[in-house]
């Protein structure tokens, strides 16, 4: 996990500074109706990473009621050769993780101690696992709506982390209530949680759905919140925790405050204050992808391992 982690921070960081050439996702929508909040897609976006030498592309369906099927091809970006194709729904976690773990250690508070978990799914089980290698995690309160989903993620969950305090909460309040971070990783059309379960000085990662009448996080918070975003072009298309309150004039696209990228190459200008209520807003981009892919497959390359081309 610490080597994924490095792997998308550098990837965000030559974001940051300019040596990285980004293709937002682009969509091929089956059903253009407004009503239909997650239509059947097929999603494509790429990265160019100048620094560490890697070209590739992310393919995938999505609304199919299945899980993701991922598709990067990398390729060199110097010499153009392509060198291999990953595929599996696991890069996906992996890298989702990261990007929160990236985004948590720019905006959090160093001393975090209390995780705060809403949604017990695949893409949330690497979460904590990531936050609490870059956070001093001691407890970690997860919740969703299924008693036995949340009770068997907390078992699996414990036997990775033990070391911490692992549980399960019936409300999603009591996973706020007290916490230095909370993350969202649901697929929820409308919000999971309220501004008022939420403290100042907290950190909220909103990693769930990315269409633009969804959201996980209601508009107050919105409203509360310094806003960082994994990339802005994109939240603008995309992303309803922004959309919904920007449309009701509750914010402005100046409610931005930066980039991942340009946060971690600290170009942002911004300072945490004590009582800063952050808020990152990610729906994954190639940048990540790209990142995690090209540090599996140096890693095949040093172990001498074959890769698919």
């Amino acid at each position: 996990m610490a080597a994924h982690i490095a792997a998308v921070e550098a990837a965000y960081r030559e974001v940051g500074n300019g040596t990285a050439r980004v293709l937002n996702r682009q969509s091929l929508v089956e059903d253009l109706s407004p009503e239909v909040l997650r239509p059947r897609s097929f999603k494509i976006m790429g990265a160019m990473l100048l620094n560490a030498g890697y070209v590739g592309t992310v393919a995938y369906p999505a609304g199919y009621g299945r899980p993701l099927d991922f598709r990067i091809v990398l390729s060199s970006a110097e010499s153009g050769e392509p060198l291999a194709i990953v595929e599996g729904e696991a890069i996906t976690q992996w890298a989702t993780a990261s990007v929160t773990a990236v985004a948590t250690r720019a905006l959090s508070r160093p001393d975090s101690k209390v995780l705060g978990m809403i949604g017990t799914g695949r893409f949330a089980f690497d979460q904590p696992k990531a936050i609490a290698s870059v956070r001093p995690i001691e407890e970690v309160r997860c919740y969703s709506r299924d008693p036995a989903k949340r009770a068997d993620f907390v078992s699996r969950l414990s036997d990775q982390l033990p070391d911490i305090r692992v549980l399960a909460v019936e409300r999603p309040e009591q996973a706020a209530d007290g916490a230095d971070i909370l993350t969202t990783v649901t697929t929820a059309n409308h919000p999971v949680i309220s501004s008022e379960s939420l403290s100042d000085g907290m950190h909220v990662n909103a990693i769930g759905m990315h269409y633009p009448g969804t959201r996980e996080i209601d508009s107050d918070t919105m409203r509360r919140s310094r806003f960082f975003v994994d990339d802005v072009a994109q939240t603008f298309e995309e992303k309803g925790e922004f959309l919904i309150p920007l449309n009701e004039g509750i914010v402005d696209k100046g409610h931005i405050v930066s980039d991942l990228g340009t946060l971690v190459a600290d170009r942002s200008g911004w300072h945490r204050k004590e009582s800063d209520l952050t808020l990152f807003g990610s729906g994954g981009t190639a940048v990540e992808y790209i990142g995690v892919a090209a540090c599996l497959y140096s890693a095949a390359e040093a172990a001498g391992i074959g890769v698919a081309i």
